[in-house]
């Protein structure tokens, strides 16, 4: 019983975290400026630094060790 409350336990956190960080990547979406290109008389869009992807895959990285340690200790196969 108390190896479940823990396994639990560690769960529940890896879901909460991995929450905060699906909202910081919500809530940094990347911006653009048009920035005229230097050589010729065409435009292009230029974004700044992609923090968003850095908190999504983290969140997508706890979400799947959450998973692996929950199927690791029910025994329970991928089929």
């Amino acid at each position: 019983m108390a190896v479940s409350v823990s396994i639990l336990a560690i769960i529940i956190s890896l879901h909460l975290i991995a929450f905060v960080f699906a909202v910081g990547a919500e809530r940094r979406r990347s911006t653009a400026k048009i920035v005229p290109d230097e050589y010729d008389e065409r435009t292009y869009c230029m974004y700044a630094s992609d923090a968003s992807t850095v908190y999504g895959l983290s969140a997508f990285g706890l979400l799947l060790i959450s998973q692996t340690v929950l199927n690791g200790v029910t025994r329970c196969p991928y089929k």
